[in-house]
């Protein structure tokens, strides 16, 4: 469950909740919701039970893995990399996708000719 967390705010997120409501549908209140996502602490069964009647994802909650097989799972790299972009101001996102470009545009001038790419 090392990524518990993560996919936990993640899907709070992708549902647009607060913590206070997201808990109230698991039967809890928002400071242990605010646990749950530092993973200070688990939660039960039956919180499990209630965030699923929001619409949230258990089997990916728990495994990484989404229920709808028609998606692509994400090892825990790329899960880690794509929970971390979204935490980012779009400064930093547009910093990121530029690192992405050039890197990518670097990969691919080597593959065309060879020879290392710029940079």
């Amino acid at each position: 469950m090392n990524n518990f967390p993560l996919r936990l705010r993640q899907e709070r997120r992708r549902l647009g909740i607060n913590q206070a409501d997201f808990g109230s549908a698991g039967g809890v209140l928002k400071q242990a919701q605010s646990n749950y996502e530092k993973g200070l602490r688990y939660p039960d069964a039956s919180y499990l039970a209630g965030i699923a009647e929001i619409g949230v994802d258990v089997l990916y909650l728990l495994t990484g893995r989404t229920s709808d097989p028609a998606t692509l799972a994400l090892d825990p790299d790329e899960e880690l990399l794509i929970a971390g972009y979204r935490e980012l101001k779009p400064r930093e996102k547009k910093g990121v996708l530029g690192l992405l470009a050039a890197t990518i545009g670097a990969h691919e001038a080597e593959a065309d000719t060879g020879e290392p790419g710029p940079g």
